[in-house]
Parts: C-alpha cells; sequence; structure tokens
C-alpha cells in the first residue's frame, strides 16, 4: 500500500494505532528512509550471521574457482592431461562464469537474493562433487563449465545480498571486512591442498574405471564452504529491501520487526515505530504480478528492461566506469597472478643475482629453448609426474596472507581516507611497483613489488564492489554487480592470453600494459561518487 503525505510518496509498512501517547503517534507517522530504519534496528545476532555466511561464501567462490588450479597437477596423469588440456580447465569455469553472469543478476534482481543464492549454491557443490569423481578431460571439462555457470550467482550476488543488511555509508567497509575471506580462502586451499597431496593413496571402485586418489578428495574439501554457506542461508532472511524494491512491503515489514525484536530482547512488535519508509531515488514501484510472465520472449524482454536503466541517467557514466575499472582490475590482478608461480619459478630457479625480472625472465627462456634442443637428439621413456613442487603451496599461501592483511588495513583506512581515495591510492601503488619491478636486481624486492603489484589491484576488486552495490539502485543493483564482474572475468581472461603471447617476445613491455593499466583505473575511479 502506497500512502502520500505532504506530496511524498512512500511505502506503508503497516496499520497506524490510535495511540494515546502524542509522540509516539507522531513517530508512527513519520516516514523513515531505509538507513534510519537500520539505525533503529542496530547490530544483532542475525546481521553478524549474515556476515559470517556471506564471507563464507566469498570464501566458497575464490576456492571453486581458482582451487582447480592446485588439483590439475595432481589430476594430470589420472586424466592423460596435455599442457593445452590444462589450460582449458583453468580457464573454463571462468567461461562458465561470463556466459550466465547476465542471467543470474537478472534473477537476483526479480527473485530474490537469497533465493538465488541457495539454489546457485547447491548446485554449483552437486557439480563440484561430480567433477571429482570424473574419469576423463571431457567429464572434467563439462563438470568444470558447470561449476562456473553457477557460482557465477553468488560471485556477485553476495555482495548485493549483505549490503543491504547495512547503511548505505558502511556498505563498502563492511564489504571490505567480509572479503577478508578472499585472502584466507588462498591460505585455505594452498594449506588443504598441501596436506590432502602429501599422501599416496589409490583406491579402485569396483565395476568402474574410477580410482580414489588425493586429488579427488581435495575437491570435497574445497566444496565445504559451499555447502555451508548454502545451509546457512536457508535460516537467513532475505534482504528488505529487495522486497521494498518489488513492492511486497509486508514481507520485507516481516523481516524488519524481526531484525528488531532480535536485536532489542525485551522489546516488543509494537515497539517498533517504523510505519513509512521513503523509497530511494530513481526507484519505481513493481508489482509482483508482472514477474509472473510465462514464456521465453517473455523472460528475455524482462531482463531486457532489468539491463536498460544501467544505460540510461543517472546510473549509464557510473556503469560504465565500473566496469572499465573491473575490466582492468582482473586484468593485472587475475590476469597475471595466473602467471605468478611461473615466473617467480623460473626466478627462483635460475640461482643468480643482480639481474632485474626481466632480464631473468630472458635468460630462462634461452635456458629451456637449449633444453628443448638437446631433447629432440635424446630418447627417454617419459614417465608422468604429478608431484607438486611446495614453492607453489608456500607463494599461495604468502599471496593470501598479503591480501588478509592488506583487507583489514583497508578496512581500519577506509573511515580515515575514504572509498575513493584509497582506491585510487592503491592503484597507484600497483602501477608504480609493476614500473620500478623492471629496475630492481634485489630478488627480494623484486618479488615484493611483484607482490604489491598483484595484491593492491586484486584488493580494490572488493572495494568496487562496494561502492558498486552502494551506488544503484536497489532495482538494478545485482544486475549492475553481475555485469561489471563479468567484464572482470573476460579481463582476467584478456591479461592471462595477452601474458602468453608477449611476455616472451617483450618483457618490458608487457609490465609496461599492465601498470599503466592500473594507474589509468585509478584515475577513472575519482570519476565515480564518493
Amino acid at each position: 500500500m502506497h500512502n502520500a503525505a505532504n506530496g511524498i510518496k512512500v511505502f506503508t509498512l503497516g496499520d497506524n494505532k490510535n495511540s494515546k501517547n502524542g509522540v509516539i503517534a507522531d513517530l508512527e507517522s513519520k516516514s523513515y528512509t531505509f538507513d534510519e530504519v537500520i539505525d533503529i534496528i542496530g547490530f544483532g545476532r542475525t546481521t553478524l550471521h549474515i556476515f559470517i555466511a556471506s564471507s563464507i561464501i566469498m570464501m566458497a567462490v575464490l576456492n571453486e574457482t581458482m582451487g582447480i588450479s592446485i588439483v590439475i597437477p595432481a589430476a594430470q596423469c589420472d586424466l592423460n592431461l596435455s599442457p593445452t588440456d590444462k589450460g582449458i580447465l583453468t580457464g573454463v569455469s571462468f567461461a562458465g562464469i561470463i556466459v550466465s553472469s547476465h542471467f543470474w543478476g537478472y534473477m537476483a534482481d526479480t527473485k530474490g537474493r537469497r533465493r538465488t543464492l541457495i539454489v546457485s549454491l547447491y548446485l554449483t557443490a552437486i557439480c563440484a562433487l561430480v567433477s571429482g569423481l570424473s574419469i576423463n578431460f571431457s567429464m572434467m571439462v563439462i563438470m568444470r563449465f558447470l561449476v562456473g555457470v553457477f557460482i557465477s550467482a553468488p560471485s556477485a550476488t553476495i555482495f548485493a545480498y549483505l549490503g543491504e543488511f547495512f547503511k548505505t555509508v558502511n556498505r563498502t567497509l563492511v564489504i571490505t571486512y567480509a572479503s577478508v575471506a578472499v585472502g584466507l580462502s588462498a591460505v585455505f586451499t594452498a594449506t588443504t591442498g598441501w596436506f590432502v597431496l602429501s599422501y599416496d593413496w589409490s583406491l579402485d571402485v569396483p565395476g568402474t574405471e574410477l580410482v580414489l586418489r588425493p586429488w579427488r578428495l581435495l575437491f570435497f574439501v574445497y566444496t565445504l564452504p559451499t555447502l555451508i554457506g548454502a545451509c546457512w542461508l536457508t535460516v537467513l532472511p532475505e534482504s528488505p529491501k529487495f522486497y521494498l524494491s518489488r513492492g511486497r512491503e509486508s514481507e520485507a515489514y516481516s523481516i524488519l520487526v524481526r531484525l528488531f525484536l532480535e536485536n532489542h530482547p525485551n522489546a516488543t512488535a509494537d515497539d517498533f515505530v517504523v510505519k513509512h519508509i521513503t523509497p530511494e531515488a530513481g526507484q519505481k514501484d513493481r508489482s509482483t504480478g508482472r514477474c509472473g510472465s510465462r514464456g521465453c520472449w517473455q523472460v528475455v524482454k524482462s531482463m531486457w528492461n532489468q539491463t536498460v536503466p544501467l544505460f540510461q541517467r543517472p546510473n549509464a557514466l557510473n556503469f560504465i566506469v565500473c566496469c572499465v575499472v573491473q575490466f582492468g582490475l582482473f586484468v593485472v590482478s587475475a590476469g597475471m597472478g595466473l602467471w605468478f608461480p611461473d615466473i617467480i619459478n623460473r626466478l627462483t630457479a635460475l640461482n643468480v643475482s643482480d639481474v632485474t625480472v626481466c632480464e631473468a625472465l630472458n635468460a630462462s627462456a634461452s635456458k629451456e629453448n637449449e633444453i628443448a634442443l638437446e631433447a629432440q637428439f635424446i630418447t627417454v621413456n617419459a614417465v608422468c609426474n604429478d608431484n607438486i613442487n611446495e614453492r607453489v603451496f608456500i607463494y599461495a599461501i604468502t599471496l593470501g596472507g598479503l591480501y588478509t592483511a592488506l583487507y583489514l588495513a583497508m578496512s581500519v583506512l577506509m573511515k580515515k581516507l575514504g572509498r575513493k581515495c584509497l582506491v585510487a591510492f592503491n592503484l597507484f601503488f600497483s602501477g608504480f611497483s609493476g614500473i620500478v619491478l623492471q629496475f630492481v636486481d634485489n630478488p627480494y624486492i623484486t618479488v615484493g613489488l611483484f607482490c604489491s603489484f598483484l595484491v593492491f589491484a586484486g584488493t580494490s576488486i572488493s572495494v568496487l564492489n562496494g561502492a558498486t552495490v552502494s551506488i544503484f539502485p536497489t532495482n538494478v543493483r545485482a544486475m549492475a554487480v553481475c555485469l561489471s564482474l563479468m567484464m572482470g572475468r573476460l579481463g582476467s581472461v584478456f591479461g592471462s592470453n595477452l601474458v602468453g603471447l608477449i611476455m616472451e617476445q617483450n618483457c618490458t613491455l608487457t609490465f609496461y600494459l599492465f601498470a599503466s593499466g592500473s594507474i589509468i583505473c585509478a584515475a577513472l575511479t575519482l570519476v565515480l561518487p564518493s
């Protein structure tokens, strides 16, 4: 129901009751903004559960997309994987995310954040567990692609869901705190991978070609956060802001009262003075009736109508900037990051000092070419080796620790510096590190600058997601996050392929291009609202 008071349109959440107390009657007739409602409700048990569950889901997303890079080397002998096969398996999940992002953004904005998250997380878990039972490359590719398709929903929707339980000014800060789980995910995948893969055992399954080995168990371990997050969400409420954006005021009111009573144990429902909420700027009233349309064409038309507002004023400029910056961040942090273990491995394998990173990489490439030429004249019986060098785990744990520490530091600094300045500084420092990296010949400083180059860009992704949640109205918020992250995934694919194409031919140009990308993104973030 909607009332008009003094010409202002409001959402009526409950019926006004006559009160003997004139002050209470005045309070109940007041129209509150959603941020004022959150202040009245306060922070309590359910909000804390939402925060922790969201962090676990963020961790699950990284486990499912990046954990495969640890599993593949251990599975290459059992599945007879060629270098090309391993490259496909590394990127196929990102392909699934890219092709499904638009659909999941539509579902989250029209059917609900919580429902979309629960369904997609359970489907992700099923496909991930089945992929752990793959008996050949084709089966593994199909299942990992489906994992990407389904994990695409929580990878973006969780930011909208979490942010909508907090005030606008606090959303980016809360999302940054929750994103500590991103760093913990890298530590979790590396440490559990190191532990599980340290064992060497096998178990034949009678009547099948399946042989159980430690790398299959690792898939089950990596899927645990996905299952925990899905189960936890079943007892948590839907976003009240979503219900308000769809015209479902009574359901929003029930959730708000529930949160208020849980945070104020001695209060009653009558003590909750909020009866009217003022809609956010640019939000249109939407009835649930239009969501029930049937037919493929109607769904396509509805998705189009859900997307168009992002390219109209006042959203168009902010949306384009978010997409471009997200693309650049993933180019640097994920595109170059996928090559980080290989580059560091090549640097340390040479056992030389007083050379820059590009000089070391060029020397490494020359050495590999000599070995390849010698191998042409030597005939050996190749034996498949699925052992993983311990340095891979050490590098992953180190990067995860740096991500965790920087996320915590950013959470503290954000209140003092502001979101815009913090992201701009991070990206500028990332670009600066990438440029200086080429002139340093101390191996320890080189590794430190390389880590700074990747980590300062990578941590900015979650801050930008928090900004996206704050900038766009509720009815298109999940779509905005999903599509901007889709551009980011494209950036990771573009960046990793670009490194593979030009690093060997022109190492210096490669680092200049990637570092310049960070600096350009730093400038673009200044266009976004504070």
